[in-house]
């Protein structure tokens, strides 16, 4: 037989009470339970833990010992429960996010930020991936959260809660100084006329710009193709070519002088959506809402990466 909490718990207020009439007013409990506690622990334990007078209740050297060790397994006890209850509260545990780089760059410090604050037990693994990588990592069970465009939804695990975050609409940018720069709105076939530098395969900002051209019946002279929006934003100021990017992105394009011009024919809308593994942690789903409320007081709203 084993000494549960809830009796060494009897023991410990026997011993700080000197008492079991104080121990059972402390617990709030008969004292017969209190006395026959105890001498069903001394006997488990095959040792004296306390001395009885009229007056007073003594520890032994054993309950001492004993004691020590319950008094241990109690306050151990008491941070598990603690640390439960953290957890179910959202208010401990880790969260691993996939988000596109625009948003890691822009919206997403922010939420990060609200999760975190006066919170030591939350943390966050962030990881700055395309839409298909950030998939593939919720599919295998890497991260709690992933991001992707509307058109990759389909992609999907069933166990995924889709929530539609944020829209925007796709620019051209160009160099100042390119002919382009001097119209009100270009269209993809315009666009399509100068070098082209593109994202890579993969990003759901390349899907777009690939669905654009395709809906005006043309293509684009692709002559350079880039990894990441910054990359393409140098290139593009360097006079490499143009590029086309959703209005979202334009912040991360950091000190390039560049050139914005709305797109049309067709006007092409990217649609961010957050996918949340099923069913979430609780802090998993708290960081979803911080996410939310980020993306909600985002100051260009309507023009959020």
């Amino acid at each position: 037989m084993e000494v549960s909490l809830s009796q060494m718990a009897v023991l410990d207020a026997v011993a700080r009470n000197r008492s079991f009439s104080g121990a059972a007013r402390d617990l709030h409990i008969g004292q017969p339970v209190v006395s026959r506690t105890v001498a069903l622990v001394e006997r488990v334990v095959n040792a004296t833990l306390f001395t009885r007078t009229t007056r007073t209740v003594e520890v032994t050297d054993a309950g001492r010992a004993y004691l020590a060790i319950a008094r241990s397994v109690l306050a151990a006890a008491d941070r598990g429960h603690r640390q439960w209850d953290g957890y179910q509260a959202g208010e401990n545990g880790e969260v691993a996010v996939a988000v596109l780089p625009s948003v890691a760059a822009t919206v997403l410090p922010a939420a990060v930020r609200e999760f975190t604050r006066g919170r030591p037990g939350r943390s966050v693994t962030v990881y700055d991936v395309p839409a298909d990588e950030g998939l593939n990592m919720l599919k295998a069970g890497h991260v709690d959260l992933a991001m992707c465009e509307a058109r990759q939804t389909h992609l999907a695990p069933d166990f995924a809660d889709v929530q539609l975050l944020t829209a925007d609409t796709l620019v051209a940018v160009m160099p100042p100084d390119s002919p382009l720069a001097a119209l009100d709105e270009i269209t993809w076939a315009q666009l399509a006329q100068h070098p082209f530098v593109a994202l890579l395969p993969g990003s759901s900002v390349r899907a777009l710009t690939d669905f654009g051209f395709d809906a005006a019946s043309t293509s684009p002279r692709a002559l350079v193709t880039a990894r990441g929006i910054p990359t393409v934003a140098g290139l593009v100021a360097a006079d490499i070519g143009v590029s086309a990017v959703p209005t979202g992105v334009l912040p991360v394009l950091g000190s390039q002088t560049l050139a914005v011009t709305p797109l049309t024919d067709p006007v092409v809308t990217r649609r961010i959506h957050l996918l949340e593994r099923t069913p979430p942690s609780p802090a998993a789903h708290a960081f979803r809402k911080a996410l939310t409320d980020a993306y909600a007081l985002w100051p260009a709203k309507g023009s959020a990466p």
